[in-house]
């Protein structure tokens, strides 16, 4: 045991590491930082298991096992998890933490399921009643939708926090919040709906992300909040 630290047994600290939050959990404890920051615990961890997006993995990897004294676990995309198959002829090209999601949630439902995470990108993805993933889609998220006009679009400056407000803004501020909310609530609404044209029945939605409670406010359809699906899926995949 390294000096300073009390022994956590073999409690893991489970990571989702995204692009610009990074989720943690450990035993009972949860929170949220800027990526790649890691958290500050005062008990040794006995695993640490990881999925992230990021591509400099070997560098994690030693700032983790410098960190925290163990190596780390990493959560890769497979053929097949848990009864679910993935859709991607390529399963390595599938971002590990949609895998992670759908798995988890397709778990939980036990029938098909619609999963949508919005983060810095949004992403939907497809599961069947059978257990099969049908490949998904990406679209910017709010953020990203935000930063496009910023970046792009003269005397376009929305700055402040973003309201999930489907209301006509009053001033630039506003219209960009409203504008770019109602774009992604009726991307999730576009793709439900696509699920049950192609399917003729229903399927359990599951909201995740950073991003979830503003877009849970505005759809249509029932959805299921569910924030730490990544990494209910990491301890099915790193058991």
């Amino acid at each position: 045991m390294r000096a300073g630290w009390t022994s956590g047994n073999m409690t893991s600290l489970d990571i989702d590491m995204g692009n610009t939050r990074t989720k943690w959990r450990f035993g009972q404890s949860v929170g949220a930082l800027p990526s790649p920051d890691l958290p500050d615990l005062k008990v040794e961890p006995g695993r640490v298991r990881v999925a992230t997006v990021l591509r400099n993995r070997d560098v994690l990897a030693g700032t983790i096992s410098h960190r925290f004294g163990v190596q780390p676990e990493f959560a890769t995309t497979s053929a097949e998890l848990a009864g679910v198959q993935c859709g991607y002829a390529n399963p390595g090209r599938l971002g590990v933490d949609r895998w992670l999601a759908v798995v988890a949630a397709w778990r939980r439902s036990a029938g098909p399921v619609v999963v949508i995470s919005v983060g810095t990108a949004a992403t939907i993805d497809f599961v069947d009643a059978n257990g099969l993933h049908e490949g998904g889609h990406i679209a910017p998220g709010l953020r990203l939708l935000r930063n496009a006009l910023d970046r792009e679009t003269a005397h376009v400056r929305p700055k402040g926090s973003i309201r999930p407000s489907t209301a006509p803004g009053a001033d630039t501020e506003a219209a960009v919040s409203s504008g770019t909310f109602l774009m992604l609530l009726a991307f999730a609404e576009a793709a439900v709906k696509g699920y049950v044209a192609r399917h003729g029945d229903g399927a359990e939605v599951f909201l995740t992300g950073g991003d979830a409670d503003l877009l849970a406010e505005g759809l249509s359809v029932p959805v299921r909040c569910e924030p730490h699906l990544v990494l209910d899926g990491l301890e099915i995949a790193l058991p």
